[in-house]
């Protein structure tokens, strides 16, 4: 383990991987930022963290044994890795938990930032804030780490890709190597396109009970749209509580593969849409008996 991790974002995953750090390693040195002070104030009011990073700084010592971990949404990165290269200099590794990860990666190249390795945890709620933290999160999921074809070659960058690997682990998480093109895409299906379809479910129903009900003209009829509201909504609903300015970044860092999901679900919400319109049971029902058995094959 690392001497000293320096945690940039002390929001729900920022803290929730910090709080993981102090659990398994409270001899671990934990410094954290965040542009919102109070978020700085109660991870250490909380011990979460042990002291305040300063940013105009550089941010390791030189010769640590030093992790930096990028914690806020994947525009914000992009961002800070132009602003504060000199931030840097002195990290033995750095990585982060953007969900999207090509633009990440070519950024850092660019601005020359050595030693960065991409990571993408892949867990998560749709609740923020430090307040919220939770320090088994981790536990048994999923963190895919970048490895290109490129490093194969390299032995400096292998190296740097075990050690982010083996943090990763160290946190009881399961890991997965992708390059950033791949992770790109298929994340643009199993995790961005859910969180679009839950906010176009969302604002599809509400917009439409709720629109009944200011029909209705009074509180009463409103009341009573709503009351429709059944558990099978709120779970398919739940994950476009999410931060909009978060989902905002990722669709459109990841615009091109958001948009080539979106249109593939609209062509199978086509081919539904064709079988109920015409009432074609059979095909319909073998539509769906298709579908169920794809889920359970994929063991989900």
């Amino acid at each position: 383990m690392f001497k000293e991790i320096i945690i940039i974002g002390l929001g729900f995953m920022g803290a929730s991987i910090a709080g993981a750090v102090r659990k398994k390693f409270p001899e671990t040195n934990i410094r954290g930022y965040d542009a919102v002070k109070k978020n700085i104030d109660f991870c250490l009011s909380k011990n979460i963290i042990n002291s305040a990073a300063n940013i105009e700084n550089t941010g390791c010592g030189k010769g640590g044994d030093c992790l930096i971990i990028m914690c806020i949404p994947p525009a914000a990165i992009v961002s800070f890795f132009e602003k504060h290269p000199d931030f840097f200099l002195n990290a033995s590794l750095i990585t982060d938990i953007g969900s999207v990860k090509k633009g990440i990666t070519y950024n850092a190249e660019a601005n020359n930032i050595r030693n960065f390795v991409g990571s993408h945890p892949m867990c998560g709620s749709d609740k923020t804030g430090p307040e919220n933290a939770d320090f088994s999160l981790l536990d048994g999921k999923k963190c895919i780490v970048i490895k290109e074809k490129a490093d194969l070659n390299d032995e400096s960058r292998t190296a740097k890709i075990r050690q982010t690997a083996e943090f990763w682990k160290s946190l009881n998480m399961d890991v997965i190597f992708s390059t950033a093109e791949t992770h790109d895409d298929i994340t643009a299906y199993t995790s961005h396109l859910p969180h679009l379809i839950a906010f176009l479910l969302s604002d599809t129903t509400l917009s439409y009970i709720f629109g009944k009900g200011k029909n209705e003209n009074n509180d009463e009829g409103k009341a009573e749209f709503a009351g429709f509201i059944g558990n099978g909504f709120k779970d398919s609903t739940r994950i476009a509580s999410s931060s909009p300015e978060l989902w905002t970044d990722i669709f459109l860092m990841n615009g091109a593969n958001v948009v080539s999901s979106l249109e593939n679900f609209i062509a199978s919400a086509n081919i539904l849409k064709g079988f109920i319109e015409t009432g074609d049971k059979e095909s319909l029902n073998s539509y769906l008996g298709k579908i169920c058995g794809e889920r359970k094959e994929a063991g989900i």
